[in-house]
């Protein structure tokens, strides 16, 4: 007896994709809020935030996944950032640099 699965359909990952890259827009939204005593990194998190608002979904599974990575990664940038220590802000730098790959990684993925 055959078992038939439909796959899903390439308009509800297209809207699953724009949800994820809203809520990773808002996660970074938040982030630029939380740099703004230092300029130079609210600059780069401004940077990252406007190119992940402008991302265009994707209906592919590596798109998705790449997705959850940048919420991860805009998640421990927050943390980072509500810390604020020395320390933190240079290990927030390094959570920007690990973003900016994971969106270029991200964009080849577009359809």
């Amino acid at each position: 007896m055959a078992f038939c699965f439909s796959k899903p359909d390439k308009k509800d990952l297209l809207a699953e994709s724009r949800e994820r890259i809203e809520d990773n827009e808002r996660m970074l939204a938040v982030c630029r809020e939380l740099a703004e005593d230092d300029s130079e990194l609210e600059q780069k998190v401004a940077r990252v935030h406007d190119t992940v608002k402008y991302m265009t979904p994707s209906a592919s599974a590596s798109g998705m996944q790449c997705d959850k990575k940048i919420f991860a990664l805009a998640g421990d940038l927050k943390i980072a950032l509500t810390k604020g220590r020395d320390r933190d802000l240079a290990h927030a730098e390094s959570i920007l640099r690990d973003i900016e790959v994971a969106t270029v990684e991200r964009n080849s993925y577009c359809d």
